[in-house]
């Protein structure tokens, strides 16, 4: 199984495999996503770059090998904007998932998390995938109208919570035939 190469760009934007010494910088960029545990019930996770570095965010019986881990930068200034987290053969050899995918929030509703979308298909359907996944928190309404924009029509699964209230919390798995 082939997964993606270190560096990739679109046209505004690069994308390269994270760097030991990237890590705190991603991590205080990750750490502006937290309002979307309003929606998934996720808690903080001060050191979450770091143990996806390392680790990776790996799926029952998965491999660090399989995983990757991309930091966005814009291609003119090389600001880091975002982050790509993407696991390679799951649940299917010829599946990837996007683990995380998250554009900084002074830099969305620009198109770069479309573009970062579009090209992640692109590098992807190269390689010989043929289906990409995404998890979407049910509340996130803003992520479910992306995905769906973005040709995630399918629904795989849905999972957690099976009542809704304030404190409770479900996901659904979207998928995209590429």
């Amino acid at each position: 199984m082939s997964v993606l190469p270190e560096r990739w760009q679109s046209r505004n934007l690069v994308y390269r495999r994270l760097l030991e010494n990237e890590i705190t910088e991603m991590q205080n960029l990750y750490s502006g996503s937290q309002y979307i545990s309003e929606w998934d019930g996720s808690e903080l996770n001060a050191s979450q770059i770091e143990h996806w570095y390392y680790t990776g965010d790996l799926p029952p019986g998965g491999v660090k090998e399989n995983y990757c881990l991309f930091a966005v930068r814009l291609m003119d200034s090389n600001e880091l904007i975002g982050i790509i987290s993407v696991y390679h053969g799951y649940p299917k050899n010829n599946s990837a998932y996007i683990a995380f995918l998250y554009i900084c929030k002074d830099k969305q509703g620009q198109g770069f998390g479309k573009e970062s979308e579009i090209q992640l298909s692109d590098e992807l359907k190269k390689l010989g995938y043929k289906e990409i996944r995404a998890n979407v928190a049910v509340k996130n309404w803003p992520a479910i109208r992306f995905w769906i924009n973005a040709g995630f029509n399918g629904v795989s699964g849905i999972y957690g919570d099976k009542v809704h209230a304030a404190n409770t919390f479900a996901n659904l798995e979207l998928f995209k035939i590429l």
